[in-house]
């Protein structure tokens, strides 16, 4: 999977730091205002674990 921020954000914080996805849910939405829907996070999530 290509290294866009979604991807560094989930890998940073969701595996490395073990933040749940609603924490980096709102941290998204916060710092770079982007308005991403969880079940999308989690799709990221399992499409970059596969990988």
């Amino acid at each position: 999977m290509k290294k866009d921020l979604i991807s560094q954000v989930l890998k940073k914080y969701f595996i490395d730091k073990g933040k749940n996805l609603t924490i980096i849910h709102r941290y998204l939405r916060i710092k770079y205002r982007m308005y991403v829907d969880e079940k999308l996070l989690e799709k990221r999530l399992n499409n970059l674990s596969l990988n």
